[in-house]
């Protein structure tokens, strides 16, 4: 069994949504008329709440289990959100050039992504299938911050169902973390570890990247009441156009 089949039933005990996500959003993307994708929408608990506002969502990941807990997990009545599986690579396969009003991908999925190339096909194939009005709304975590400081533990997730410790361990030589993760289930004392090799994309790297891919125009926040970007920001959070 895969790490994501074993944590998919606990998926919204850890990561759950806030408000200033869902306003940020709709700040960016005003227009409940657009049509939205949700990158890496895992078990689709984003792509639910921005469904009670857009009329067109859809949500893609490339692993099975997600995917399919978030069809499960979808309503008979509700016909705004649509759900694949499908690697982030892939966008060109589903959506023709120009028709897309934003694209959202949040939950640090962009440095699953293996290499600045991987990530720059990403974000070109984004800039094909938006809008020349469209956005790209990014959130990974600071990893200038990271790095800078050396950081190996990020905050732990503890709450009446769940206990998530995560570890960083930087391999400098690769460029490359070792994301280390162990879940506990409170109720059943099971644990879950997993380890996945993550890349360590800084803010001007990032920045860099973007104008490769065309997009002429971002802006960077530390947070999602948008907060200007800084070295001790706890997220990176891109408005891309």
């Amino acid at each position: 069994m895969s790490f994501y089949q074993q944590i998919a039933p606990y998926y919204h005990h850890i990561f759950k949504i806030n408000v200033q996500q869902i306003e940020f959003i709709k700040s960016k993307i005003p227009n409940p008329d657009s049509n939205i994708i949700d990158v890496g929408c895992g078990i689709g608990t984003l792509s639910f709440e921005l469904g009670s506002y857009y009329k067109h969502i859809l949500g893609i990941d490339m692993d099975f289990e997600m995917i399919q807990a978030a069809l499960r997990n979808t309503k008979s009545t509700l016909n705004t959100i649509q759900f694949q599986q499908l690697s982030m690579l892939d966008l060109n396969t589903i959506k023709d050039k120009n028709t897309i009003d934003g694209i959202i991908c949040f939950g640090n999925t962009l440095v699953h992504l293996s290499s600045f190339d991987a990530v720059v096909d990403f974000l070109k194939q984004a800039r094909v299938i938006l809008k020349s009005s469209g956005k790209l709304l990014l959130q990974i975590v600071n990893y200038d911050k990271v790095l800078s400081k050396n950081i190996t533990q990020l905050p732990l997730i503890d709450n009446e169902d769940i206990v998530f410790e995560r570890y960083y361990s930087y391999r400098k030589s690769e460029n490359k973390i070792d994301f280390n993760t162990r879940l506990t289930v409170k109720t059943t004392q099971e644990l879950i570890e997993n380890s996945i090799s993550l890349l360590p994309l800084l803010q001007d790297q990032l920045a860099d990247l973007l104008k490769n891919a065309d997009f002429n125009n971002c802006n960077f926040f530390g947070n999602f009441n948008q907060v200007a970007y800084d070295l001790d920001s706890p997220a990176l959070i891109i408005e891309a156009w």
